[in-house]
């Protein structure tokens, strides 16, 4: 009986010491796997943030070159305004007279001018909202 018993005590034993050898493997698998579950984790949020970063900054710049060729346009578009008025000024100085005397002709220039001054204002405040625009991106 004893060698029974005996035999009962190493056989359990035994099963309590490969127990303790699959709770230990278990142990380190699951160590394991949560460190590269964290380590996958990391490398997304890293990789997004670039991604996003560098979309971003690639709208940024495409917005500042619309911009700056708005801004081109802009500044053409007030020297053939201001080109336009100067000639019609001009043109009326060196009728004198004879346009003074044709209240008609007189009136639809006053009417150009003004029509004229006003587009010059829109496009020079267009020019200062576009001049703001990249200020405002970058913030």
């Amino acid at each position: 009986m004893r060698i029974i018993d005996s035999l009962d005590t190493e056989k359990q034993n035994y099963e309590s010491s490969e127990n303790s050898k699959n709770q230990a493997k278990k142990t380190k698998t699951n160590v394991l796997i949560f460190l590269i579950m964290v380590g996958l984790w990391i490398g997304i949020v890293y990789y997004g943030y670039i991604y996003s970063k560098n979309y971003l900054d690639t709208a940024i710049n495409n917005i500042r070159q619309e911009n700056a060729m708005n801004i081109k346009e802009i500044h053409e578009d007030i020297s053939i305004l201001g080109s336009e008025i100067r000639s019609l000024r001009g043109s009326m100085e060196d009728a004198g007279m004879v346009i003074s005397n044709s209240s008609d002709v007189q009136s639809r220039i006053d009417e150009k001018l003004l029509d004229l001054e006003s587009q010059l204002e829109q496009l020079e405040k267009s020019l200062e909202i576009l001049k703001e625009a990249p200020h405002d991106a970058e913030n």
